[in-house]
Order: structure tokens, then C-alpha cells, then sequence
């Protein structure tokens, strides 16, 4: 880990470009939105599959003209855990981030911003208490892939000294724009179809949910922030899945009959301590449980009811 270096005016080559890479995806799109709004200094820019497969070597160099010690890359692109967990999918998200790596070789920039994610810690690992230093224990392709992939980034990284790298290992979001999944969103929408909400086990176990706009605020401050680092992205409150189900049922009555299906491993909790977040943002301020599935629901149901024509 570099040092702690705060403050985008103390660096000599200021922040003018931002080029989000996933840009039309869930977490990639409240970025695009909320940078375009908040930092009309800086030109913002999206590329996502697309514009570019950075599966390819070939279609990652054209990425290179947008590379320069003024600007700052923020990696959302992916291909997400929900299309499957196999060694295919881990090979292709190895591929982008190697991909990626080449070109930071010939073309350095001043910052990169790499969304990991929490799976890194082991999705059914208990523990109460994650911090950054604690050891990772992959055990997913997926996180096996976003953990492979902070070494990739930080091997060539280090190599560039003007570049800074920003990791970020988010909880689990949830927002509008959200697909869905199991999880608030998934409930969400679940309810408004009058579909069944079914839950592993009791649904007891404990997750953190971090609302999409407090991670868009989060990773706008850091951008332009000196840190160089792991940060995760939590709220430090976690709640069950029954938890969440209890709010979507104060907002719309549930038609189905709540669902259990039996687990197939064993119950884990997560929890996480978020220090080093609030010591970098002393100012940041959270969503409750209740008004993120409240700003959900109201977003999903009124998709719901004015569809696209």
C-alpha cells in the first residue's frame, strides 16, 4: 500500500477526464449520472460492451486515446456473478483486467478506481467484524477473479509511479436500477409481480446492504481523494433477509405466502467495520434499511406502471 495522500489540489496533474468503463450497468450508470451532475469540470465519459469487449486486446487499445496523467479510470466493467459462477466467467473478468493492465503500461493515468467486491472475504464465511485487513478467502469464481484481479491491477500499477489505485470492496447494493437478485431489489420486485418471496432457510442470516446513492457519494468523494488502497464500501449496520422482507411488506402487501427453501450451506453472517471509509469521508451519511426499499419500491413501481412505449 502506497501512502495516505488526501486532497485532489495537492496532486500536480489535476483530475480533467473521468472515463468510466461499464458505464450502462447497474453501478456504472448511478456513477455516469451522478458525476455528470457533480463534477461539470471534469469531462465525463462512459464506455461499456458496447462501445468496447474489453475481453479482447484489440478492443481495450482503443481505450488508449482517452488515457493521460489528467485522468482518472473507474472500473465497473464485468461480467456478473448472476450469469453464472463458472471458470468461464472468471477466465473472461481475469481477461478484462489483463487487458486492461496492458494498456495502463503504454498509456499510465493518474488514478484507477477498480470495483472489486465483498465476495473477496467469502461469501459463506462468517464474520462479524471485516475490516480491510482481513485475510481474503475467495470462494467463488467470482471472487476469486475480482480478488486475482486487485493483484493484476496493483503489479502494474506499482510499476506506473504517477498512478494511484483505488480498490473498492462494496457490501451488497441495492437501488433502483438494480436487476434484482436475491436481496431487497429482488424482493421488490418479486412483490409488485405478486410473485412468492422465497427465502434460504428462515432467512436470519445477516447481510450489509449499502443503498446505490450512498455508494455513488462515496466513490465520488474518493476520486478525487489521494488514497491509495483498499476501502470497503459498507454502512456498517448488517440486517437479515427477513429483515428486508419486513419492509417491502410495510410498503405492499404480500400475495404469495413467504417461501423457505432449504439451505445448502451453512448460515453465515457478515458484518463490517467501516473506519477507514469514514476517516476518508467524515462527512458521509447513510440510507436506512427503510428508506433505500421505500426509494426502490416507489422507483419500480412506477416503471412498473409507466413502461417505455
Amino acid at each position: 500500500m502506497k501512502p495516505l495522500r488526501t486532497g485532489a489540489g495537492e496532486q500536480s496533474n489535476p483530475i480533467r477526464r473521468i472515463v468510466i468503463l461499464g458505464h450502462t450497468g447497474f453501478i456504472g450508470g448511478n456513477l455516469h449520472s451522478f458525476f455528470r451532475t457533480h463534477s461539470q469540470a471534469a469531462v465525463i465519459v462512459g464506455r461499456s460492451f458496447s462501445d468496447v469487449d474489453l475481453t479482447f486486446p484489440e478492443h481495450a487499445e482503443r481505450l488508449s486515446n482517452l488515457f493521460d496523467l489528467n485522468t482518472a479510470v473507474i472500473v465497473c466493467a464485468a461480467i456478473k456473478k448472476q450469469l453464472g459462477d463458472s471458470l468461464e466467467i472468471f477466465s473472461s473478468n481475469l481477461q478484462i483486467v489483463m487487458n486492461l493492465c496492458r494498456v495502463l503500461a503504454k498509456c499510465p493515468v493518474r488514478r484507477v478506481i477498480f470495483f472489486s467486491s465483498a465476495a473477496v472475504y467469502g461469501e459463506d464465511v462468517h464474520n462479524t467484524n471485516i475490516t480491510e485487513a482481513t485475510p481474503p478467502q475467495p470462494r467463488s469464481y467470482y471472487g476469486l477473479a475480482k480478488f486475482a484481479s486487485e493483484i493484476l491491477l496493483r503489479k502494474a500499477i506499482d510499476r506506473n509511479k504517477p498512478t494511484s489505485l483505488l480498490i473498492l470492496r462494496p457490501a451488497l447494493v441495492y437501488g433502483p436500477g438494480d436487476q434484482g437478485g436475491y436481496g431487497p431489489t429482488g424482493f421488490i420486485k418479486a412483490a409488485l409481480r405478486r410473485e412468492p418471496i422465497v427465502l434460504w432457510g428462515d432467512g436470519s442470516e445477516k447481510r450489509e446492504f449499502i443503498f446505490v446513492g450512498d455508494l455513488t457519494r462515496a466513490v465520488h468523494a474518493l476520486t478525487f481523494d489521494g488514497y491509495d488502497g483498499i476501502v470497503n464500501v459498507a454502512s456498517g449496520q448488517s440486517y437479515s433477509f427477513q429483515d428486508a422482507v419486513n419492509v417491502v411488506q410495510d410498503l405492499v402487501a404480500l400475495e404469495q405466502p413467504l417461501g423457505s427453501r432449504p439451505r445448502t450451506k451453512g448460515k453465515a453472517d457478515h458484518g463490517f467495520d467501516n473506519s477507514r471509509l469514514r476517516a476518508l469521508v467524515p462527512d458521509m451519511q447513510f440510507t436506512s434499511l427503510a428508506e433505500g426499499i421505500r426509494v426502490t419500491f416507489e422507483a419500480n413501481h412506477s416503471a412498473a406502471n409507466n413502461p417505455p412505449p
